[in-house]
């Protein structure tokens, strides 16, 4: 079975939550790349709007690695209930695809 790449999203409310979630799922050999971006977010939570600054981890990996990685964000990480959504990538070029698989141990589909 052909692997399938998605990406992985979820938020941290610092800087420093994020790297340590980063170094967790790249050592882990869970993902084989994550970016991080300042964002402003903007959600309800316990009946009020709440406005605050985020990071975000953009997690790329395979599909079949998604319950592992959120295990190892649910269990590191600060908030309550984290944001965990996985995106499927439709399309993703060959050299890409197996670059994500060899990063993260192969295909582990």
């Amino acid at each position: 079975m052909t692997a399938e790449a998605i990406v992985v999203t979820t938020t941290a409310a610092t800087r420093d939550e994020a790297e340590r979630l980063t170094d967790l799922l790249l050592d882990s050999g869970l993902a084989a790349c994550v970016q991080l971006s300042e964002i402003d977010s903007h959600y309800r939570w316990n009946g009020e709007t709440v406005r605050e600054p985020e990071t975000q981890l953009s997690i790329k990996t395979l599909r079949s690695l998604f319950p592992a990685i959120e295990a190892v964000v649910r269990a590191a990480h600060d908030y309550e209930t984290p944001q965990i959504i996985a995106t499927l990538a439709t399309a993703v070029s060959d050299d890409y695809l197996a670059w994500i698989e060899t990063a993260t141990g192969g295909d582990n589909d």
